[in-house]
């Protein structure tokens, strides 16, 4: 009777471990309905993510995605601030995922990301540079840069703020389909995000 147990408690274990395996960004199929991408999580609908002005689903529950080797955490629930997963959607009528929208809020996280990135995209073109200390001995305001691939484009977004007079960076993240285009058809979305970044 032990064994039988033993087993049946090792087999809830291995598909308990199963169920917790993280999703991975990086190799989200942009062809899938946004609801698979988001399922078990509370997400939330905005009509446009305001640099894509796409439809975008997300989720402050980050802790069950990751990016290639990249982990998130949740942040806490007094943060002013949030991590945030978000799926950009094609338009209200299909809804297929064209791209992913990942807001980090941590700096520990935004270093690492912006290592993996360069490790497995080499090299990236730079929208703007990391700011220079300005007057007080402070680094503020953001640099950005792109990856294009066969695909799809990378562009990551370093903010450099201080919360609570600390130095902290924050990332954005968009990995975006080449030939998506804004919701009334006119502009391609990656010369779009481009464009938003670049000085």
């Amino acid at each position: 009777m032990k064994k039988i147990v033993l087993i049946f408690l090792y087999f809830t274990t291995c598909l308990s471990c199963r169920s917790q395996e993280k999703i991975d960004l990086e190799k989200i199929n942009f062809a899938k309905n946004y609801k698979e991408i988001l399922n078990n999580t509370k997400f939330q609908t905005d009509v446009r993510e305001i640099v894509t002005t796409l439809p975008v689903a997300y989720t402050k529950d980050v802790k069950q995605y990751k990016f290639g080797n990249i982990s998130f955490v949740n942040s806490k629930e007094t943060s002013i601030k949030s991590s945030s997963v978000g799926v950009l959607i094609n338009n209200t009528t299909k809804r297929l995922t064209c791209g992913i929208k990942i807001e980090i809020e941590d700096t520990s996280i935004s270093n690492e990301l912006l290592t993996y990135l360069k490790s497995q995209y080499k090299a990236p073109t730079i929208l703007s540079r990391i700011p220079q200390k300005n007057s007080e001995g402070k680094v503020l305001g953001n640099a950005a840069y792109y990856w294009t691939l066969k695909d799809k484009t990378l562009v990551l977004v370093q903010y450099y703020e201080y919360t609570n007079n600390k130095p902290n960076i924050s990332s954005i993240l968009y990995s975006v389909d080449n030939q998506v285009t804004t919701s009334d058809g006119h502009k391609n979305v990656v010369s779009l995000i481009i464009r938003t970044f670049t000085p």
